[in-house]
């Protein structure tokens, strides 16, 4: 065996080489190709650009003197005399194609027309235009410039000479560079392709050795190449693979670990309906819904309330047939049972091969958050509904009295601006609450400085505070800040403080303390010494429309939502709230804040 790797890595060694030197072969000739190429455009197009100036100057030339409309080009001869270049034939063409000037040919009538010439031809579309090719007139060979000036084509050519052809002809020293080069990577090639070669060999050797569960050996010395590393690494993740393979087992009982602890009831089923894995929950659940053998969970397909999922499971069974069927879409499907006051939700995977998952879920919590969704959907129509029919009775009673008295009808007017007050408070908070709670990503954060927004708070209770005979004691340090909202900000202190001057009775003290802190949150209590809450309400003041005393809350114009709206910005900053009666007097609210969000 080891001698057959060895004789299979140098034939590897062999078709590196020539592979990749096939690949060098190539890609020089195409590199002398594209630069041979490249040097005969950029001759031409150095040929070009001096007749270009030739082209130019007889143009300036002509439109100095006016030779187009005079047909006297003999000022022209003089300036061919003067170029450089003796040879240069000069053509003056009219936009016809007739030629009016020809610096070789004496007698120009006899001359065709020449616009069908390839060279002006293309200067019609591009205004410039080239050929090489033998003149009608002469019987020479020409490299022919033409341009259209619109009125006219000015064309010169040189002809095709050894000095021309010279000219043209591509530098042929990049070649001679490109043949050195091409000779060092072949050299290099032999050496990499026999190191490289070493490293595929002993990786080869190591990939034999694995297949067949042979010992590998740890101090195998791949090189010092990219190769080499590559192979070290392989070498690293084999023996982790190992380790993993060792470790599957144990995962696997893990697994089943968690679908024990798991808070839905899972099992899967072969396609015979023979149960094959399952947790505690499913049992439970299953046993809730009707009472099965622990020896035969089929039994499960035959209840009625899940007939709709055995047919879902047959079916698609019936469908997938015997064969395995890859990349499919997830065949699943849902049911809600309801039993007693319990209500489950069913869910069907059924796999590929046959096999399917049911798992169950106690959802009656969650049908229980959306009947107090109802109740609450129902308590906003009830509380808008209270100011808009106080307010409807007091304005049909003064439309019903035209003779009413004054006083009495500006009394029915005021108790009508405070039920459309107190509405408009409802339908505020409303707002409010709902943005908090569904679309928070709204809010602006910035860094808040809490003792400078509730010092500037305070102002807006002056008046209600001297009506009370209440006061208020701040106990903040003058830089606490929060990075948070400053309207949800505003919101917790104000709506807290609003509850006391409302609830708390005259003449009471309203305690704002920061008293703690620690690396991430700030701890912050609002206390009073009035009347309190009563202890069976406390846990339910932060409901939604939730009052204690209903008749003294509609009486002091609250809205219900306040509270809730404070427990909601809480939130928002990451924190919770509490509260609790005093044991002197009073209740205390404590909550804590997220320095940074």
């Amino acid at each position: 065996m080891q001698k057959l790797i060895q004789k299979s890595g140098s034939k590897y060694k062999k078709r590196l080489f020539f592979f990749f030197f096939l690949i060098v072969l190539i890609f020089s000739v195409l590199i002398g190709g594209f630069q041979y190429s490249q040097e005969r455009l950029y001759r031409r197009e150095k040929l070009e650009y001096a007749l270009n100036i030739y082209t130019q100057q007889v143009h300036e030339l002509i439109q100095k003197k006016g030779l187009n409309k005079t047909l006297n080009f003999s000022e022209v001869d003089t300036l061919r005399a003067l170029m450089p270049d003796k040879d240069i034939r000069i053509s003056v063409i009219t936009a016809k194609g007739k030629v009016v000037y020809d610096s070789y040919v004496e007698n120009i009538e006899r001359l065709d027309n020449h616009i069908n010439r390839p060279e002006v031809q293309k200067s019609l579309h591009s205004q410039k235009g080239s050929n090489i090719r033998l003149s009608g007139s002469t019987g020479q060979s020409y490299y022919y410039y033409s341009k259209n000036y619109y009125e006219y084509f000015v064309r010169t050519a040189l002809p095709i000479n050894e000095s021309v052809l010279s000219f043209l002809k591509a530098n042929t020293l990049f070649f001679y560079f490109l043949f050195g080069l091409f000779g060092v990577t072949v050299i290099f090639l032999i050496y990499a392709t026999e190191h490289f070669g070493n490293s595929i060999s002993k990786l080869r050797k190591f990939a034999i050795n694995a297949a067949h569960n042979r010992e590998i050996d740890p101090n195998e010395d791949f090189g010092k190449t990219e190769l080499g590393e590559i192979s070290h690494q392989i070498v690293k993740i084999y023996r982790k693979l190992t380790k993993t393979t060792e470790a599957l087992s144990l995962e696997k009982e893990k697994l089943i670990m968690h679908l024990q602890i798991a808070q839905e009831g899972v099992a899967i089923f072969d396609k015979k309906k023979n149960l094959i894995l399952w947790n505690s929950h499913f049992i439970d659940y299953i046993n809730y819904l009707a009472h099965i053998s622990s020896h035969n969970y089929q039994e499960l397909f035959e209840l009625p309330e899940l007939k709709e999922i055995t047919d879902f499971i047959d079916t698609n069974i019936k469908k997938l047939g015997t064969n395995y069927i890859p990349n499919v879409d997830i065949i699943s499907t849902k049911k809600t049972i309801t039993i007693g006051h319990k209500v489950f939700l069913f869910q069907v995977v059924v796999f590929t091969d046959g096999n399917f998952e049911i798992s169950v879920n106690d959802i009656t919590k969650m049908e229980n958050e959306k009947t107090i969704k109802q109740e609450m959907t129902l308590n906003i129509a009830h509380e808008l509904k209270t100011p808009v029919t106080a307010v409807s009775g007091f304005l049909e009673t003064i439309k019903d009295n035209p003779t009413m008295d004054e006083d009495k009808k500006v009394q029915f007017i005021e108790r009508s601006c405070l039920q459309i007050n107190r509405l408009s408070n409802l339908i505020q908070d409303i707002s409010f609450l709902t943005k908090i709670e569904e679309a928070n990503e709204l809010f602006a954060i910035e860094e808040v400085n809490v003792k400078e927004m509730v010092q500037e708070m305070l102002t807006d209770f002056e008046l209600k505070l001297a009506e009370t005979k209440m006061e208020i004691e701040l106990n903040f340090p003058s830089d606490l800040k929060v990075k948070g909202n400053s309207e949800l900000l505003d919101s917790i202190f104000r709506n807290l403080i609003d509850n006391s001057i409302k609830y708390a009775g005259e003449g009471c003290k309203i305690k704002l303390t920061h008293y703690f802190e620690d690396t991430n949150y700030h701890y912050f209590s609002v206390t009073d010494n009035g009347i309190g809450i009563k202890e069976e309400h406390l846990p339910r003041i932060f409901e939604r429309f939730y009052r204690g005393d209903h008749g003294r809350s509609r009486k002091m114009g609250g809205t219900g939502l306040g509270l809730s709206i404070v427990k909601n910005a809480v939130a928002y900053h990451k924190g919770r709230i509490f509260v609790k009666k005093r044991k002197e007097k009073g209740i205390e609210f404590f909550f804590s804040l997220k320095k940074t969000l």
